[in-house]
Order: C-alpha cells, then sequence, then structure tokens
C-alpha cells in the first residue's frame, strides 16, 4: 500500500506532526490520544488491530516464557542448586513480556496490512520495526528521546500520610532497601523483635511477606513457647508502622537479621560469589544467539526488544539475589524450620525461601484475595500460580477448592478450605455509620494492570469518564459525602486516578493508606470499579461482611460471563458503565428498603461462602501447629 505512518505515544515530540492526506497517524498509548484529541488531530489506535482472542493468545504465549531461565545454555548461573536468573518476580516477568508482545504483535499487524514506505516512531519501537520490516526499503525516523524503563519493583513507591493527606515517593530500590535496614535494625532493637539464636533448635514456623496488623489474630492463635514464629518481609518493611510493631511484640513474632547468621567467611565467600556472578552477566549479553532461540514467537525472535530490561534489572538485581541465597540457606542450616507461611510464591522472597527449603519443611500458600474463578477466567488465574504449587493450599472457601480440583486437576487432599483469616476481625467490626451527620459513599476503584493485556485506550476512557460522571452525579445530591480510596499497589493507573479526581475538584478527599475496613466501616455506600469482571475487588466481599451494601460497576464487555453467586443472591448490585447511574445510585441512596435487603442478602453469602466464618485465624494456627509438633 505505501504511504507514510506516524507512531506516536506520550514521549513522542507532536510539534512536528505532519497532516496530509498520505500520512496515517497512529497512537500507542492513552496519554497521546488523548493529546491527539485536545490538538484536534485525526488518527486511530494501534490497539484496534488486536481483538480479544488475540490478547488472550499473547497471555497464553507470554506464560510460556516464565520459565525461560531453565534453558540448559543457563545453567551456569546456579548458586547453591538455586538459578538466580528465576529469582525474578513473576509478575514483574509477566508484566514485562505482556506490554512487549502486544506492542510487538500489535506492530507486526498495521506493517502486514499498511505495508509503509516510511515510518516515524518513538525510540521505544523503533528495534520492533527493524525486527519486523520485510525490506530494507522502509525510512525509519524518531520522533522521542530515549526512554529510559523500569519494571514494577525498580523504584519503590513509598506512602504516607503527612496531615491527613495521602504522599507518596518513589525512591529507588537500593535507597529503600539501606533505609529499610537501618529501620530493622532501630526499631527491632529498641522493641525486643529480634530473634534469639538460643531458641535455634525449637522447632520454627517461617511466615514470608505479610502484613501484620492485617493477621493480627492468626499470629496472636500462633504464639506459644513451644515453637518460633519468625517474619520475612523485604517487600513491606513490619517495623514502619506502629500496629505493626505492637502486634509482633504481643504475638511474640520475631526478625531475623543476616548479620546474625553471616561469619568472616560467609562474607568472604558471597563477596566471591557476587564477583563471580556478575562477570557471569557481563557475558551473558553476548549470548544473543541462544537468547533468539529461547524468546521466539511464531518463529521471529523478540530477544531485541527485551534484552535492555533483563540486562538492566539482573544488573541492578544480581548481588541481592546471591546474598539472599546465601542468607535463606544459612536459616535452614541454622535455624530448625519446619514449614513456611506465606501469601504468594511468585515474589523474589518467596522464590528464594521456598527453592532453598530443605525437602522435609512443608510450605503452606495462602489465597490472599477475593477470586471467584469461573471456567471463563481461569487462564488468568493460572498467575496465581496455585496449579504449580507442589506443596499445600489454603483457601478461603469450599468453592475455591472445587475449582482448583476440577480445573487445575490439583489433588483434594493438597488443598484445605479453612477460610480467611485476615477477615475475622472485620466479621465482629460494628458500623459506625450512624456517626455521619452525612450519607458517605466511598468509591474505589480498582487500576488498570497489563497482566491480562487489556490495558487499553478504551478502557482508560471508560475509566475517567465514570470518576467524573459518578463526582457529577453525587455533586448534585444534598447531605452526600463522597470519598475516594487508592489501591495500595504499585500501578502507574492509581496516579493517572488520582490526577482525575483531583482536576475535578480539589475538596473530594482521597485515602490511600487509611485501613479500608474502617473506611467501609463508616460508609453507607461503597461502590466499586472494576476494569476486569473475572477479577472483583476484595473489597467487594469486606463490604458484604461489615453489612455496608455495594455497588460494583464493571468496564469490561465480558460481564456477562460472570454471573457470581454473590449477583445471583442479590446481595451486589452488579452493572455495567453504560447503565443509568443515576437512577441505580438513587435507589441505594434514598431507599432504605434496597439498603436493608442488600445487607441481609450479603450477609447471608458471606457466611456460607466464608468456612470457619469469623474463626478461620484459630482453625489455620491449630493446623499449623499440628504441622510444629
Amino acid at each position: 500500500m505505501g504511504g507514510e505512518i506516524i507512531f506516536l505515544s506520550e514521549s513522542s515530540d507532536y510539534s512536528t506532526i505532519k497532516k496530509a492526506n498520505d500520512v496515517e497517524i497512529i497512537t500507542l498509548d492513552y496519554n497521546s490520544h488523548k493529546n491527539l484529541q485536545q490538538l484536534g488531530i485525526k488518527h486511530s489506535n494501534a490497539e484496534a488491530f488486536l481483538d480479544y482472542d488475540e490478547r488472550l493468545w499473547i497471555f497464553n504465549t507470554a506464560k510460556k516464557f516464565h520459565d525461560w531461565y531453565k534453558d540448559p545454555s543457563l545453567n551456569i548461573f546456579e548458586l547453591k542448586d538455586v538459578n538466580l536468573l528465576g529469582l525474578l518476580d513473576g509478575i514483574e516477568l509477566h508484566t514485562l513480556l505482556m506490554n512487549k508482545l502486544i506492542i510487538f504483535w500489535t506492530i507486526k499487524k498495521i506493517l502486514d496490512a499498511k505495508n509503509p514506505d516510511i515510518i516515524e516512531c518513538p525510540y521505544e519501537i523503533r528495534e520492533i520495526i527493524n525486527l519486523l520490516k520485510k525490506n530494507n526499503s522502509i525510512s525509519i525516523k524518531i520522533n522521542s528521546g530515549e526512554k529510559y524503563e523500569e519494571l514494577i519493583w525498580d523504584t519503590i513507591n513509598v506512602k504516607h500520610s503527612v496531615l491527613g493527606k495521602p504522599i507518596s515517593m518513589k525512591i529507588s530500590r537500593t535507597k529503600y532497601n539501606k533505609l529499610k535496614n537501618i529501620l530493622d535494625k532501630t526499631v527491632s532493637s529498641t522493641f525486643g523483635l529480634w530473634f534469639d539464636l538460643k531458641n535455634r533448635n525449637k522447632k520454627t514456623l517461617l511466615i514470608l511477606e505479610l502484613f501484620p496488623p492485617i493477621y493480627k489474630e492468626l499470629l496472636q492463635n500462633l504464639k506459644s513457647d513451644d515453637y518460633n514464629v519468625i517474619i520475612i518481609n523485604q517487600r513491606r518493611p513490619v517495623t514502619y508502622d506502629r500496629e505493626s510493631i505492637k502486634v509482633l511484640k504481643n504475638s511474640n513474632c520475631k526478625l531475623i537479621s543476616k548479620n546474625d547468621l553471616f561469619g568472616e567467611e560467609d562474607e568472604q565467600e558471597i563477596s566471591e560469589s557476587k564477583e563471580k556472578y556478575s562477570q557471569k552477566l557481563l557475558e551473558l549479553w553476548n549470548n544473543n544467539e541462544s537468547f533468539d532461540k529461547i524468546f521466539r514467537i511464531n518463529g521471529i525472535s523478540f530477544w531485541p526488544i527485551i534484552k535492555n530490561n533483563l540486562k538492566q534489572v539482573f544488573t541492578k538485581r544480581m548481588n541481592d539475589y546471591v546474598e539472599s541465597v546465601f542468607f535463606a540457606k544459612k536459616l535452614f542450616s541454622k535455624i530448625n524450620i519446619s514449614c513456611i507461611l506465606s501469601l504468594y510464591d511468585v515474589g523474589e522472597t518467596e522464590k528464594v525461601f521456598l527453592k532453598c527449603k530443605n525437602d522435609n519443611v512443608d510450605s503452606f500458600l495462602l489465597e490472599h484475595g477475593f477470586s471467584l474463578l469461573s471456567e471463563d477466567s481461569k487462564t488468568f488465574g493460572t498467575l496465581m500460580s496455585y496449579d504449580n504449587f507442589r506443596d499445600k493450599i489454603v483457601v478461603w472457601s469450599n468453592h475455591q477448592k472445587e475449582f482448583l480440583v476440577s480445573n487445575y486437576k490439583i489433588q483434594s487432599d493438597k488443598i484445605l478450605a479453612l477460610g480467611s483469616p485476615r477477615h475475622d476481625a472485620l466479621t465482629r467490626m460494628g458500623s459506625n455509620r450512624s456517626e455521619n451527620k452525612k450519607f458517605r459513599v466511598l468509591i474505589a476503584p480498582t487500576p488498570i494492570t497489563q497482566l491480562q493485556g487489556h490495558n487499553t485506550t478504551k478502557i482508560h476512557e471508560k475509566f475517567e469518564k465514570l470518576i467524573i460522571r459518578l463526582c457529577e452525579i453525587f455533586k448534585n445530591y444534598h447531605d452526600v459525602e463522597l470519598i475516594f480510596k487508592i489501591h495500595p499497589s504499585q500501578s502507574g493507573h492509581n496516579d493517572e486516578i488520582k490526577q482525575i479526581i483531583q482536576e475535578y475538584s480539589k475538596k473530594i478527599p482521597i485515602y490511600m493508606l487509611n485501613p479500608v475496613a474502617e473506611l467501609i466501616q463508616s460508609s453507607q455506600l461503597v461502590i466499586t470499579i472494576t476494569p476486569e469482571a473475572w477479577a472483583p475487588s476484595t473489597i467487594v466481599l469486606e463490604s458484604m461482611i461489615v453489612g455496608t451494601p455495594i455497588m460494583n460497576i464493571i468496564l469490561d464487555e465480558k460481564s456477562y460471563n460472570y454471573e457470581f453467586e454473590y449477583i445471583q443472591q442479590n446481595a451486589v448490585i452488579a452493572i455495567s458503565d453504560d447503565s443509568d447511574l443515576d437512577n441505580e445510585i438513587k435507589q441505594i441512596v434514598y431507599d432504605e428498603r434496597v439498603r436493608h435487603e442488600l445487607r441481609e442478602n450479603g450477609e447471608k453469602f458471606v457466611k456460607s461462602f466464608l468456612k470457619n466464618y469469623g474463626n478461620s485465624s484459630r482453625k489455620l494456627a491449630e493446623f499449623l501447629k499440628n504441622d510444629l509438633k
């Protein structure tokens, strides 16, 4: 077909855009689309070239590369039987692959369809075009500067509350770890939280990446003089929060320092290993032939477009990985660890300890979020890695157990339906809604991610329009107080949500760090915004437990496939974003009978859904204690 295509991203220079009949302008992200809309420039969106089934195929393709490090050519990175390349956070890797493969396949489809002679594009996709162009006659011009791309955990978004206002600050992973170590050392020494090695022969439960205040009752039920409980948190420090310190102190849960385990010989060996594997890394990136064979999709290598990302992340983290392996191995050799409890198995902390543990150490994976998987959504559920976890899985409900057995073919005796320890305290929380002079509405948006491949301009547009629409609706209601709760994740979309709200009105309160249970408890209505219907927010379940009526507004177009039981029981009002929102909301706000019915139905659902309702902490603690005998 010939002609010229201009690809634009948010990093592109818009001042040089050509407007001509033979020039087609295609945006690559939501921000570039918005910019062109404001400039009144006609364009199309790249995402239109991929349909739902193609995105699903890319998702399944990305999963096939999760074990890339197991290629025989990479076994030189094994340290104490642990492949250091395999310690990268699974969600980070999957997000990187999804971002790259979606744009890779989108550009391929566009080039196949348009066959342009001239391409203008941002720096970050020039390599993709070079890989895909079928001849050298295509002229390429760059319209942006070089873009530095980071993985999720390269920088840490530290959140804090100053005078009641949420403040977030991004710092480098290296600086974060230094600050965390100083904090742990100071607080643990002050409050007596360090593990005493004189107790090392006692059987020990090792807990990974669990935030104590959320699991307060579980930790209290685990308290005993007969065995040790040690917690290791590397992503979220347990000594940063006053309530967390109190829970650790009262439950006799201890922290452990690497300094207590490493001697001079260890330090020397660690130093030599860091140098050894850093040198191997330098040599690794020249091995393009092997990587071209590993990272191929339909016969085309996409290694050049992820090489720099992997190079940067492993260069930054290899020393941490080496030290972590030594720490984990030393821990298992010095202390009588009998079992491990974790919420994930794909994070860096969890991976290193689960890979380093002895065969006689039992491990338990505890369900951590509200997931009602179905036949339609079971593909996405594999990100939770239940299908690959080798030991016991603790789930909240019989529904989840039955699903895992029938869909992932997991042995029934490996799955324990014991309930949700994080929600025991919530079942006993009384309402304080009557304390509010106004009718309080809590809006809790779930941020858009690229994990399933549906981070599109269309979904961002729907999200923005919905937030503004809700603000407009409640602006006209008398005696109604509107508040927002931002999801506590690393997602960049959270910043976009916050900006949308503040551009509409700086007077609307935005909460970030406040315990969500207290906000639900003090609200008369909760509205959740769900980008993908198959993955309802845990706030949906928590609102039913507390007895606050809830409306779930769903943005994707697959919602008709997910008629969950709580919807069928009229415990939650679930509607699409193109519904008559004003009328739907008005019924809840002004009709106490509607709210009463939702509360009653919600209570019936959660009591039948959650095993050991209000008592799961004790049940899980009893089970773990038996394992420690």
